[in-house]
């Protein structure tokens, strides 16, 4: 069976990977090869796997562009997955593959369909699943051909829950290819009554409002760490990026919201509105100190802001 692979981090290589291990052909790889990597969050250069394995490959900006389509209906792909991008197939891309595109999902479809799917399960969900679809016309609505649920852990973050979806990706693929490669088809559709979705997320979302609770503050912290940029705060005119925390619940202390109470070891326990939480793996700034308060005390600012003015009148 003749595959093509569209894509860009490390879950499209997971799947080149699992369809090479189960004698898929695969006729051509489609890697994004944007302007700027850094601006893709666990971006994955797919020309290396796809040379590695003697592969045809092309890069793309505009997965869309007639220049694209037309590169891999040459190679008559009987199935085309469509693995880790977020721009959406055209009517023109579905038509190409003679059984049709498969698309993957992280979460427990027809729940959390959308934007950032890993930010939103450590986030709210708490659960997912390592979920290959048949793609449709809309965004992770097509009917499911195999799911392989995983459970997010406490201290749970966006690293440590790739790599356990990167496992439920392999259980799945080697349970469903060679399924496939004997021809069963029988994808089950989704209960719309079920489904849910989940908006874009952008770096500006991770800032950190210390008057939440240390909970909510930790699991920000846990969804917007590497590869994403980070959750960040300010200390006066720095930005201040947190990659790593901890909930505090034995020391017997308590202070202004936002403010350092103790320093160990590199880490940094701060008071939250509701708990303590224990800060770690900064970057922007060398030198917190006890009694340094994060974010910035709004009124106070706008009465420096006005003050100024009134002044320069």
């Amino acid at each position: 069976m003749k595959a093509g692979v569209i894509g860009s981090v490390k879950s499209t290589e997971t799947t080149i990977k699992c369809l090479y291990k189960n004698d898929f052909e695969i006729v051509g790889i489609l890697g994004y090869d944007p302007e700027n990597r850094e601006t893709v969050s666990g971006f994955k250069d797919l020309s290396i796997i796809a040379n590695k394995l003697n592969i045809p490959y092309r890069g793309y900006r505009k997965i869309n562009d007639i220049e694209n389509i037309e590169w891999m209906a040459k190679y008559k792909p009987d199935i085309i997955f469509a693995v880790g991008f977020s721009q959406l197939l055209s009517d023109k891309w579905l038509n190409i593959p003679l059984l049709g595109c498969v698309g993957f999902h992280p979460t427990y479809l027809p729940k959390g369909r959308g934007r950032a799917p890993i930010a939103w399960i450590i986030l709210e969900e708490r659960v997912g699943a390592a979920t290959f679809f048949l793609m449709s016309t809309g965004a992770d609505d097509g009917p499911i051909f195999i799911q392989v649920p995983f459970t997010v852990e406490k201290e749970e973050d966006g690293n440590t829950l790739r790599k356990k979806i990167e496992l439920s990706m392999i259980e799945a693929l080697d349970k469903w290819l060679p399924d496939l490669k004997k021809g069963i088809w029988n994808p089950v559709p989704q209960d719309e009554a079920l489904a849910s979705w989940y908006g874009k997320r952008t770096p500006l979302d991770g800032i950190i409002n210390w008057n939440n609770s240390a909970e909510n503050i930790d699991l920000l912290i846990k969804a917007s760490t590497d590869p994403y940029p980070g959750a960040y705060t300010f200390l006066n005119e720095k930005k201040v990026i947190i990659y790593k925390s901890r909930i505090e619940k034995n020391i017997p202390i308590k202070g202004i919201v936002g403010r350092v109470l103790l320093i160990k070891e590199k880490q940094y326990l701060i008071q939250c509105g509701n708990g303590l939480l224990w800060v770690y793996d900064i970057i922007g700034t060398n030198d917190l100190k006890v009694g340094d308060k994060l974010g910035y005390n709004i009124e106070y600012e706008i009465y420096t802001i006005k003050n100024q003015l009134s002044q320069q009148a």
